[in-house]
Parts: structure tokens; C-alpha cells; sequence
């Protein structure tokens, strides 16, 4: 069964995520820090901007989260 995810990531002004541990950014999207609630994104728009001395925007993101059931034990 699958379902479909929404939240938020913070873009960097030179192209990168922010991510929450040293060294605050990543050029790979799949590593971005991902928020869910709007006052979280508040907040870390701030850590973002202190840490990297960047400006960001919140970029939207969906993703597909699959349930994989394992297989029976034999």
C-alpha cells in the first residue's frame, strides 16, 4: 500500500538544501531536511540563514511512502 507525502524543504540561495548537522547544506535533494509543520519551517529558515549565511525559500515536496511487508519466516 502506498501513500502520498507532503512537506517542505529549505532551497539555499546558491542552488543547495539545508540540512540540520554540519555542514548545513547538501546539493542532493533526497538528503534535505524535511518539515512538516509550517512553525517548524519558520524556525528553521532562521537556523538556515544563521548557519550558512544564506538566504532560503521553502520549496513543497511530495514523495511516495511504500509499505513493504516482509516475507513469512520458513
Amino acid at each position: 500500500m502506498s501513500r502520498i507525502r507532503n512537506g517542505h524543504v529549505l532551497k539555499l540561495a546558491d542552488g543547495s538544501f539545508f540540512i540540520e548537522e554540519a555542514p548545513y547544506r547538501t546539493e542532493v535533494l533526497e538528503e534535505a531536511e524535511i518539515y512538516y509543520k509550517y512553525f517548524d519551517l519558520m524556525e528553521a529558515q532562521g537556523r538556515a540563514n544563521m548557519r550558512t549565511g544564506l538566504e532560503s525559500t521553502m520549496q513543497r515536496v511530495s514523495f511516495t511512502i511504500t509499505l513493504v511487508s516482509e516475507p513469512p519466516a520458513i
